[in-house]
């Protein structure tokens, strides 16, 4: 990384040195230490975000700063006036003292900022309240009382919270929305998460935050700003309230208890279905008919899943509502959930599907996609990116095949990849697809016969779904009430996977091989684009 670019920070770090230094001194003094440490780090470290890094360094020396320049220097007594600590004292003293000096620091960091700045003007700086009122702009009663109620607080919170707070990392998967937002740029710090997760159960002051998380209020008011841009946070009057559902580990193990019954009751429908279907399904002719349900149903069991618990939610009237503008210029709400641990990667059975078009660069004439339906358990990104479905589209592969069999030359890395991705099989000296190929009518034609209608099934799917929405409803705060239904969209999902892991260990779905990644649920149609809901 080249130094030079550590230039433009210079103005900003003086800045920041100085808003929160009121000796200029000792405030430029600062700003060359931090800017040293971030030449340092610069050699030391491989940085990936410049502007990240200089201002952790800069949070990190001036928190460095003021505890360097006010130990031993005061303590707060009983009756919560400041002294000198003199050479006079005893060991036993100057250890007590230290320790009342290590608290007040501690919980000197709680107080907002409107308190916090006039408290140490007062006692550490010596100003007057006459003098706090001219530099404040505030009548000297409500300087007084500010510092009253800074030293009552103080005082309660050494004596009730100890704040002992045990420090641990905050594992959420914040990659996902649904719609078009980005959460991870603004909920990737651990303090935006800690503030976040705070605040959701009820709103909160800033001073309660830090409270609850241990975080000094200088860090929160700083992250603040930046959390209300990406609408991660409300704030009405001076309170916080985080602004988006919270999937934790406890209430997942309420959900997954929810749709145990059902998992099974779906699973052992689709299983009969296979098994009376298994004749007539050989007349419907397409490439791939002979692949049987075992490789098939990857494709059935997530498309007639996905429409039947849309119509589901429709009939029950729990219709997703619209998806809400955003300061930012997105629009939807952050899908976020607890993890196990810092992989940070969602449900093993949560469910999607990609979909490779034309817009991918091929210049064949008849519209056509590549779909590729996958549980996160089995999911492979070279299924779609590298040489995978979008390369395949692209490139025209399915749409020249005849019966299959490629008809186009591969160069042999091509078809190398092609086959480490479960995309392409070699037979007698040619390459031929390993995924079913449908015309539009075929297609639908297909899929129809398993249109499940057995009222039983379609019970059981209404009760789930409305079990699902009033869990919800239990876990979930009430001002975040209209995020629900479209968190039962996102969450119905994971039937798909989970009855398809059901299939798999019954045997009745193929089960996944250990040299290629699992590569069942892709699927090519000629024509339109189905709606894979």
């Amino acid at each position: 990384m080249d130094k030079n670019e550590v230039l433009k920070y210079v103005e900003p770090i003086l800045r920041f040195c100085k808003k929160r230094i009121s000796n200029i001194y000792d405030a430029e003094d600062l700003a060359s230490d931090i800017i040293l440490q971030v030449m340092i780090g610069i050699e030391k470290y491989n940085i990936d975000s410049l502007d990240a890094w200089v201002w952790r360094v800069a949070h990190n020396r001036y928190a460095n700063f003021i505890n360097s320049q006010s130990k031993n220097k005061m303590i707060l007594s009983g009756d919560y006036y400041l002294f000198d600590i003199t050479d006079n004292n005893s060991f036993e003293e100057k250890t007590e003292n230290d320790e009342n000096y290590r608290a007040i620091i501690k919980y000197l960091h709680t107080l907002s900022s409107e308190y916090k700045n006039i408290f140490v003007d007062y006692y550490l700086e010596k100003m007057s309240v006459h003098e706090l009122s001219d530099k404040y702009s505030l009548s000297e009663a409500t300087v007084k009382w500010r510092l009253n109620v800074s030293r009552t607080k103080i005082k309660k919170r050494i004596g009730e919270c100890k704040m002992e707070q045990i420090y641990k990392r905050i594992n959420w998967n914040t990659k996902t929305c649904n719609g078009c937002c980005e959460p991870d740029e603004y909920l990737h710090s651990q303090v935006s998460r800690a503030i976040c997760l705070a605040a959701y159960e009820k709103p909160l002051t800033v001073e309660e935050i830090s409270m609850a998380t241990g975080i000094p209020t200088l860090y929160i008011e700083d992250e603040l700003p930046q959390l209300e841009y990406g609408d991660a946070v409300k704030k009405t009057g001076n309170k916080f309230a985080t602004d988006f559902i919270i999937l934790r580990l406890e209430d997942k193990e309420k959900l997954e208890a929810v749709s145990k019954d059902c998992v099974k009751l779906v699973a052992d429908a689709f299983s009969n279905h296979f098994s009376e279907k298994a004749e007539k399904l050989k007349s419907i002719d397409f490439y791939g008919n002979d692949f049987g349900t075992e490789q098939l149903g990857f494709i059935i069991i997530p498309y007639i899943l996905r429409n039947k618990i849309s119509e589901v939610k429709s009939a029950l009237g729990l219709e997703n509502g619209p998806f809400p503008l955003r300061k930012d210029g997105g629009y939807g709400w952050f899908v976020v959930e607890e993890t196990e641990d810092e992989n940070e990667t969602v449900s093993d059975y949560y469910s999607g599907c990609n979909t490779a078009g034309d817009d991918s660069g091929s210049s064949y004439s008849q519209t056509s996609h590549i779909y590729y339906y996958w549980v996160n358990k089995y999911f492979d990104i070279n299924i779609y990116h590298g040489r995978g479905i979008r390369w395949l589209c692209a490139n025209g592969i399915p749409q020249n095949s005849e019966n299959g069999i490629i008809k186009t030359n591969l160069s042999d890395e091509d078809a190398a990849q092609l086959i480490k991705n479960g995309l392409v099989s070699k037979c007698g000296g040619k390459y031929k697809l390993n995924f079913a190929c449908f015309g539009q009518k075929e297609f639908y034609d297909y899929i129809s016969e398993f249109n499940i209608l057995n009222p039983e099934f379609e019970k059981a799917l209404s009760e789930w779904i409305k079990k699902l929405r009033n869990t919800f409803s239990s876990i979930v705060p009430k001002r975040l009430d209209s995020q629900i239904n479209q968190w039962v969209a996102y969450y119905a999902t994971q039937l798909v996977g989970s009855v398809i892991e059901e299939l798999i260990q019954r045997d009745v779905l193929e089960r996944p091989l250990f040299d290629r990644p699992l590569s069942n649920g892709v699927f090519y149609v000629e024509g339109d684009y189905v709606n894979t809901i």
